[in-house]
């Protein structure tokens, strides 16, 4: 084999590989009295490093999902001294029985954006309207996800 197919199998293959999506994480602080929110969130791959989200203010990150589909995001955040959670941000099609029945690459299409609400209560998805438009980003609710575990 020549040099010129080698190099073009190896350009083939890193196109392959290549994540040719691109997904966003958006995580909103929308607890009362100004509280500054704390969120550290990270992949088998990435550290995004401590975060402290202002009162109504977000932290965003974007990322390409890996030719297998495993790509899995977290977070730990805290909301003070006494309380805190961690739970995935972001998990691969198939997954949806351990988040709750939800399914992020079925149900949203390229380049969408993961919405994940903080409130006093709990933390909160926001679900797309799956007949709506995708470029004005329809969303029609937004489920409870988790709850505020106490600090240890």
């Amino acid at each position: 084999m020549g040099s010129l197919h080698i190099k073009a199998i190896f350009l083939l293959l890193a196109i392959a590989i290549t994540p040719s999506t691109a997904w966003t994480v958006r995580i909103l602080n929308r607890l009362s009295h100004k509280k500054v929110l704390f969120a550290h969130c990270r992949s088998g791959d990435d550290d995004l490093g401590p975060q402290y989200i202002k009162h109504r203010d977000e932290f965003k990150f974007s990322f390409g999902v890996n030719l297998f589909r495993t790509t899995l995001f977290w977070c730990y955040m805290s909301k003070g001294r006494k309380s805190q959670a961690s739970f995935d941000v972001f998990w691969p099609s198939g997954d949806a029985k351990k988040h709750g029945g939800i399914d992020h690459l079925s149900t949203w299409t390229v380049n969408e954006k993961a919405v994940w609400v903080i409130r006093d209560d709990g933390i909160y998805l926001k679900i797309r309207d799956p007949g709506g438009d995708a470029f004005k980003n329809d969303y029609i609710d937004e489920i409870l996800y988790l709850r505020w575990q106490p600090k240890r």
